[in-house]
């Protein structure tokens, strides 16, 4: 297989995990930190978890049309890499349209400027998710080092994820939401640019005659365990509370801002420093085995943490360090199957589709985060939490925080730890049931696809019959 090789080099290989770090940036802004900033902008809790869902509705046709035009398309430069370079303007553009809505503007006007806005960064985060993902694909043709480049890339998206929280965390209260994003976009374009030059498309893929919309949409239909997987990663994500609440948590709870910076680097500092050994992990254990056991240490955890409660601030550090660990598994190592998946779409069905495969992956991943915060919004509401009628909680003459009633109170810590532990428990049983593709097996998929050995060969040395 020349597994030992490299196709990629060092600079390549380092570009491509920079564009992680900063694409992560403008993730997280949106994914974790729009819900703060409609609710300091003055929207209600209601009408802030319908905005963040209502762009999904564009979400489920932009994602899926986006990839079948990736896949049937071959534009000059390259098959990925044009749309990295036209994303690369659309989604700074798209984060500070959404983040300069005026102020003063009503319910109903602020929720249309957000269901826009939200639209269009939906579309340029679409734009740079898939190709960046499905680029691992065209850049070497060795799966060893297909994995540690998404591993390593994966490593750089959790420390970005982390940079840009704590950071966000930290500038918003002081420099406002406008000169906040401005940082993050300028940040995020100068991390994501060198791809761009360095980024090189390798392998060549014989596709065979053109291929039609509904044998695209029949062969997604086929590859059961790209579905499987990706249900249950959307249990897990969509119930993932941590990044939406602590900041809530920590200004309307904990009465004080930067103990959510804290909170925050308990739950992903653990993680980053753990992402680094996952390549040598995968190495000696099937992935697999090693993302079941984060998804029920993060279940587990989260359980724990509900019946010990925050008034202990070791124990509340200690247990969301433990969570941090779980937290690998939806952040880094569940990216790590979608080109397993694109592989076996193409052994059993003859018909290769990084594209839509990805943008499965990149339409799963957008879709739990919003309607991990419309539910997370929702569920305050019904609750009883209310942001606008906290109490200003003032040290030395400054604001540094807001503190609800204590039914505001027990509300976010029911979302912030037994919501996030009902997702994982959900995913577990589809997963050990469903999910049956293995790392050796892939390898050998791989060679098949890439006409090195025949199916009579590699059906023989399977563990299993697919």
């Amino acid at each position: 297989m020349g597994e030992a090789k490299h196709q990629t080099t060092r600079l390549e290989r380092a570009a491509y995990s920079a564009y992680f770090f900063g694409q992560n940036i403008f993730y997280v802004i949106i994914a974790t930190y729009v819900s703060t900033f409609l609710l300091n902008m003055g929207m209600s809790e209601a009408v802030a978890a319908v905005v963040c869902l209502a762009p999904q509705i564009w979400d489920i046709i932009n994602d899926i049309v986006f990839g079948i035009i990736v896949d049937k398309t071959n534009l000059k430069g390259g098959k990925f890499l044009p749309w990295l370079k036209i994303s690369w303007i659309f989604i700074p553009a798209t984060t500070l349209l959404l983040f300069f809505m005026p102020q003063g503007m009503s319910q109903g006007r602020m929720a249309a400027w957000v269901i826009v806005a939200y639209s269009l960064w939906s579309v340029a985060y679409t734009m740079c998710d898939t190709p960046i993902f499905a680029l691992s694909t065209a850049m070497s043709e060795y799966i060893s080092e297909r994995t540690a480049i998404l591993s390593v890339g994966r490593v750089f998206a959790t420390v970005g994820a982390i940079v840009g929280t704590l950071g966000i965390e930290a500038l918003y209260g002081n420099v406002g939401w406008r000169s906040t994003a401005l940082i993050c976009s300028v940040l995020s374009m100068l991390c994501m640019f060198p791809i761009l030059v360095l980024g090189k498309e390798r392998t060549k893929v014989d596709r065979g005659p053109s291929i039609h919309f509904k044998d695209l949409a029949g062969a997604l239909v086929k590859n059961k365990y790209l579905l499987i997987f990706y249900i249950s990663f959307l249990f897990v994500s969509v119930s993932n509370s941590v990044q939406i609440i602590v900041p809530i948590f920590a200004e309307y709870v904990l009465g004080n801002t930067d103990k959510g910076t804290i909170l925050l680097a308990m739950a992903m500092l653990p993680a980053v420093v753990l992402s680094f050994f996952i390549p040598a992990l995968c190495k000696k254990f099937d992935k697999f085995f090693i993302y079941l056991a984060t998804v029920i240490i993060f279940a587990a955890a989260s359980l724990l943490q509900f019946f010990v409660g925050y008034s202990n601030e070791i124990l509340l550090d200690v247990i969301m360090a433990v969570r941090g660990v779980g937290l690998i598994g939806v952040g880094v190592i569940a990216y790590l199957f979608t080109p397993d998946c694109v592989e076996y779409g193409q052994y059993k069905n003859g018909v290769r589709q990084e594209g839509i495969c990805f943008a499965i992956q990149t339409f799963v991943t957008k879709l739990s985060g919003s309607i991990n915060n419309s539910m997370c919004m929702a569920i305050l509401a019904a609750m009883g939490f209310v942001a606008k009628n906290a109490t200003d909680i003032i040290v030395n003459g400054e604001v540094i925080g807001h503190e609800v009633d204590m039914i505001g109170k027990s509300a976010c810590w029911f979302v912030f730890t037994i919501v996030s532990a009902i997702g994982p428990l959900v995913a577990l049983p589809i997963l050990i049931l469903g999910y049956k593709l293995r790392d050796r097996d892939v390898e050998l998929m791989t060679l098949c696809n890439n006409g090195e050995i025949t199916k009579a060969d590699c059906e023989s040395r399977l563990s299993r019959q697919y």
